[in-house]
């Protein structure tokens, strides 16, 4: 895994890579979102829960998105 200098990524997540060109995606990938600084921040957390709970019935709970945080914009400029 990548280190970050301000970053602390998911320890409980792996890494999507690729296998001889076939993606390889574990039970709990890694997946970075950045919120946003205008409508984002009152749609995000909306959003992360309706894609949390689609991949919760789609695989029974055996599979779980290890969400990223990322930083743009004003967010970015206060780290």
């Amino acid at each position: 895994m990548v280190s970050y200098e301000k970053l602390t990524p998911p320890s409980n997540g792996g890494v999507i890579r690729f296998d001889n060109g076939q993606p390889v995606v574990p039970d709990n990938p890694i997946v970075p979102f950045i919120r946003g600084d205008g409508t984002g921040v009152d749609i995000w957390p909306a959003t992360q829960k309706v894609i949390d709970a689609a991949v919760a019935k789609a695989y029974g709970g055996s599979k779980a998105i290890e969400w990223f945080k990322v930083y743009a914009g004003d967010e970015a400029c206060d780290l």
